[in-house]
C-alpha cells in the first residue's frame, strides 16, 4: 500500500475555501436574488458605488459593546460569560477525551493540520481578496463588498485578540501535557521566545478570523440556504481542529467563535445602514442619490 502525504497542508484549507468563493459565484449555484446588490449600496449606469467605511467608529463600537448591552444583549452576554466559564473549569477534561478521540480515529489525526488552517489570518485576507477581485472585475458590488467587509472584520478581530492574548496569557495545552494555567500580563515577553507562543491560549485567533470571514460570507448571500451552514461549518472545524493541534482549550475556542461572529455581524450591519451618497445622471438633470437604509 502506498501511503500518500500532504506535504503543503495549506493548499487543502486555501481550497476548501476557494471552492465555496466558486460556488457563490457560479451561476450553476442558483439564481441570484432579485437586489444584486448588498443592502445600502446605491448604483448608477453600471458603475460600482463607492463602499464607505468607518473602521475607527466600528473599532470603538466593538471594544464598548459591553457598556450599551440592553436587556435582551446583557442576557446574551451574560449566557456567553457563564458557558465560558463552565468550559473553562472543564478544559482540561474535555481537551483529553479530545485527544482520546484523536487518537483512535487516524482520520481526525489526518485532517487536523488542514482543517485547522481554514482559521489562518493571512489565508483568511487572501479569501477575502478573491472575493473583492472577483467583484471588481466582474463589476459585482456584493462579492466586492463581501471581501471589503471581510478584511474589515479580520483587521478588527485581529486586534482585539492580540489584545486578550497579551493580558492572559493563558498556557497551550501542548506546555504540560494538558495542564492549564494562566501567567497573566507577566507573560507578555515569554510570549516571543521561540517560533510558536505557548502564553498566548485565550482566545483563539484561528477561531476568530474563521468565524469573522464566515459571517460576513453568510450574512452577504444568505438568499442562497446552502451558504450559511457550509460557512458556519467550515469554521466549526477549523475551531475544533485547535483542539487537537494542541494549541487551544475548548473555551478558547467557543469564546473565539462567538466573538468572531458578533464582529462580523457588526460589521456588516454598520455597513448596510451607512449613509450612501453618490452623483447621479438623469434625463431631468445632475444631481445626487441618497440612500440609506433603515433597520
Amino acid at each position: 500500500m502506498i501511503k500518500k502525504t500532504l506535504k503543503f497542508p495549506a493548499e487543502g484549507a486555501m481550497i476548501a475555501w476557494l471552492v465555496l468563493c466558486l460556488l457563490i459565484g457560479s451561476p450553476l449555484s442558483g439564481q441570484e436574488a432579485p437586489e444584486a446588490a448588498a443592502p445600502g449600496v446605491a448604483e448608477e449606469s453600471g458603475r460600482l458605488a463607492p463602499y464607505r467605511s468607518n473602521f475607527l467608529k466600528d473599532e470603538a463600537e466593538m471594544w464598548t459593546a459591553p457598556f450599551h448591552l440592553d436587556g435582551k444583549e446583557l442576557l446574551a452576554f451574560g449566557t456567553v460569560l457563564a458557558a465560558t466559564g463552565l468550559l473553562i473549569v472543564n478544559d482540561e477534561a474535555i481537551y483529553k477525551e479530545f485527544k482520546a478521540f484523536q487518537a483512535d480515529h487516524s482520520w481526525a489525526d489526518k485532517a487536523s493540520p488542514v482543517l485547522t488552517l481554514l482559521g489562518d489570518w493571512g489565508l483568511d485576507c487572501g479569501v477575502a481578496g478573491v472575493f473583492f477581485l472577483g467583484g471588481v472585475l466582474a463589476r459585482d458590488r456584493r462579492a466586492r463588498d463581501t471581501g471589503l467587509m471581510a478584511w474589515e472584520t479580520l483587521l478588527h478581530t485581529g486586534l482585539l485578540v492580540q489584545v486578550a492574548k497579551h493580558l492572559s496569557g493563558r498556557q497551550r495545552p501542548s506546555v504540560t501535557g494538558g495542564s492549564d494555567h494562566w501567567h497573566g500580563p507577566a507573560a507578555f515577553f515569554k510570549r516571543y521566545q521561540g517560533y510558536f507562543s505557548n502564553y498566548d491560549s485565550f482566545f483563539s485567533g484561528h477561531t476568530i478570523s474563521a468565524w469573522g470571514l464566515a459571517t460576513v460570507i453568510a450574512e452577504n448571500y444568505r438568499h442562497r440556504s446552502w451558504v450559511p451552514p457550509l460557512c458556519y461549518g467550515l469554521a466549526t472545524l477549523a475551531g475544533l481542529s485547535r483542539l487537537t493541534e494542541d494549541a487551544h482549550w475548548l473555551s478558547d475556542v467557543f469564546l473565539g467563535a462567538v466573538i468572531g461572529y458578533a464582529v462580523g455581524k457588526m460589521v456588516v450591519r454598520n455597513q448596510r445602514r451607512r449613509l450612501q451618497i453618490t452623483p447621479s445622471l438623469t434625463p431631468a438633470g445632475a444631481g445626487l442619490s441618497i440612500s440609506y437604509e433603515i433597520r
